[in-house]
């Protein structure tokens, strides 16, 4: 069974149904595959917490296949693609470990799943909600404090993909299910899991689970 390890810290989080969603959408059966919650990018590779690199290592020892899909991040976390793909590799050759490795959003840019996940929003359907939202961030970041900081905290992206679920135009049945953290990923009133930019995940995905 191949093991995919991803940063959320339970399989509750949205990033862990978000991916389930996207296996199932491209036709890869849950009992082709096993979701291993690390809690974290450190966690991982954390010579100190051994669970994880023995999980790792007793798959590859039977023969199957490991994948590591964590957030690229940015340089305001201490990350960004180049640094994190270079942390986790160096990590790997030094623990002897094997694995094939995704940075979230494409495997290639700054970024986090939540980029992915608004890509996948039904603008075509609200297109009104991202232009009003982008608006609104816009015009709440013109007024400073006096050291020159943003005075009002505007919604970091998750917090917009919230705002987006509770403003568009469904069922109370669903948006109640939301509040329980049901995001709904195969709703395809709500989210395109055909979307382009779901490609190259949908491509590394295909190519290492066989």
């Amino acid at each position: 069974m191949v093991k995919i390890f991803i940063e959320g810290k339970n399989k509750k989080v949205p990033e862990s149904e978000f991916l389930r969603a996207i296996l199932r959408h491209i036709g890869v059966d849950s009992d082709r595959y096993e979701l291993i919650h690390t809690d974290g990018y450190k966690n991982l590779l954390d010579s100190a917490i051994t669970s994880n690199i023995g999980i790792m290592q007793a798959n590859s020892d039977a023969g199957a296949k490991n994948l590591v899909i964590f957030d690229a991040d940015t340089a305001v976390n201490n990350g960004g693609f180049a640094v994190r793909r270079d942390e986790l590799l160096r990590r790997k050759d030094e623990l002897g470990l094997d694995f094939e490795l995704f940075l979230w959003p494409d495997n290639k840019s700054d970024g986090d799943v939540e980029i992915l996940m608004e890509s996948a929003a039904r603008k075509d359907l609200y297109p009104e909600f991202f232009d009003c939202f982008g608006k609104y961030e816009h015009c709440m970041s013109q007024r400073k404090n006096e050291q020159g900081e943003p005075f009002y905290t505007t919604p970091n992206r998750k917090g917009k993909l919230h705002t987006y679920f509770n403003a568009i135009p469904i069922s109370k049945t669903k948006k109640d299910g939301f509040g329980k953290g049901s995001w709904r990923w195969d709703d395809a009133e709500i989210w395109n899991l055909d979307a382009e930019s779901l490609l190259p995940l949908k491509d590394f995905l295909l190519k290492n689970i066989r």
